[in-house]
């Protein structure tokens, strides 16, 4: 060996003695002379370590230096960091669920605890969540009042000790409809109603869409028919277009687009069974599904009659379909407790899910993290997911490492609205 790889090995047995914290062995006696099976035991490791280290070394000359393999934020792999995964359950996002004790109408909880972060208060209409999941907006009624009226629009940051702003008020004569916010979180489009004609089970005499700006001003009618409902189902605020539709006992039976302008465009969407429609988070595609069909029908916004078909493989049934936010993706949710995701163009994959308790109850819920970046799934052990029952499972899977985690419901139902929460 020559001279300079001899000082190289000295030098390299020197650090990993070091590195180790070895002590050093005392070369003559002392009156507390160390145990000697722990000098022993320490000079062969420092001498294993050394014969590591010099095949190293000749490895080294003999290939270069190896990169050390980082993580995205530059942590080694090896490193504490790096090496224990992040936890499924992420205490920045939480759901939208029912009543905790104590606290009357819907309430925010956080993934990781069933413990309040923020209360709505009344709640007379569906609850709609901002595309980025920040906010909530959501009719409540005037207190006291046996019809709730006149109805008050609130907008509700998702935060600890949050208070609800009203935005608008309707007068005594209308009724609220359902709420839809446009693609870029900025404005809201709400439907409003008239007082019903005469008649049993008359329709409204009129239905009506308005437009509202989150920064300023007043709200804007873009659209009015006689009858309806018609209720808003989402705002391509880039296109400027907002997509409504009209409902009855048999189904959805029409589908409109309406111009920022005011042009509304009718597609009759009778004997097509639809019962449910969806509008993806950017606002830019619509799915649609049946009851207990095992068909989804998915359309562009603007082009109802550009609709495609997705069907179930033969001998499985669809309980339900969602949009992933972030993603052209649907998941779908199978009776036997599988879940896919499903693109447009044909695409699917598997989302491995955990074993999940058997019961004959068929109630179940599919929702995904406000970012996309997990999905959850819920099913009733008994009872249904109305009220506060115990007896509810709920898990949730990571979609980029495919590890779950149960959540604790807390007796309450299983989440289905996922919102991020301010710190």
């Amino acid at each position: 060996m020559r001279d300079d790889e001899e000082r190289e090995l000295a030098t390299a047995i020197r650090r990993y003695a070091e590195a180790i914290r070895v002590p050093a062995v005392p070369l003559r006696p002392q009156r507390n002379r160390p145990n000697r099976l722990l000098v022993v035991a320490s000079v062969a490791t420092v001498l294993v370590g050394a014969a590591l280290v010099g095949r190293g070394l000749g490895q080294w000359r003999a290939n270069g230096p190896a990169a050390t393999p980082t993580s995205s934020t530059g942590t080694s792999a090896g490193s504490t960091a790096s090496s224990v995964p992040a936890p499924v359950l992420d205490d920045r996002f939480g759901f939208l669920g029912d009543p905790i004790l104590g606290f009357s109408g819907p309430a925010v909880r956080r993934e990781i605890d069933p413990g309040l972060v923020v209360a709505l208060g009344e709640v007379r209409s569906k609850i709609a969540v901002s595309p980025d999941g920040r906010r909530l907006a959501y009719w409540t009624g005037t207190a006291g009042s046996s019809d709730g009226l006149p109805y008050d629009l609130r907008v509700l940051d998702v935060a600890p000790g949050a208070q609800p702003r009203t935005r608008l008020s309707l007068t005594s004569q209308e009724f609220a409809g359902h709420i839809a916010w446009s693609s870029d979180g900025t404005g809201l489009v709400i439907g409003v109603r008239s007082e019903s004609g005469p008649g049993a089970d008359a329709p409204p005499r009129y239905s009506a869409l308005r437009v509202l700006d989150l920064v300023g001003g007043e709200p804007r009618e873009i659209a009015r028919i006689a009858g309806g409902p018609l209720e808003p189902l989402a705002w391509d605020r880039q296109a400027r277009l907002v997509a409504a539709y009209e409902a009855g006992a048999a189904g959805i039976f029409a589908y409109s687009v309406v111009a920022e302008g005011g042009t509304l465009e009718r597609t009759q969407l009778g004997g097509q069974g639809l019962f449910t429609l969806e509008a993806s988070h950017d606002a830019k595609q619509v799915l649609g599904r049946g009851l207990f069909s095992d068909v989804l029908r998915i359309w562009p916004l603007a082009s109802p009659a550009r609709a495609v078909e997705l069907r179930a493989n033969s001998g499985t049934h669809i309980v339900t379909a969602t949009w992933r936010p972030g993603t052209a993706e649907i998941g779908v949710l199978f009776d036997d407790d599988r879940i896919e995701l499903w693109d447009t163009n044909g695409a699917r994959r598997a989302v491995p899910l955990p074993p999940i308790p058997a019961t004959s109850n068929l109630n179940r819920v599919l929702a995904f993290r406000a970012d996309g970046s997990a999905v959850f799934v819920g099913r009733a052990l008994s009872g249904s997911f109305t009220g506060n029952h115990p007896d509810v499972y709920c898990v949730a899977v990571d979609l980029s490492s495919a590890r779950s985690a149960v959540v604790e419901t807390g007796g309450t139902s299983c989440p289905a609205l996922s919102v991020r929460i301010a710190p």
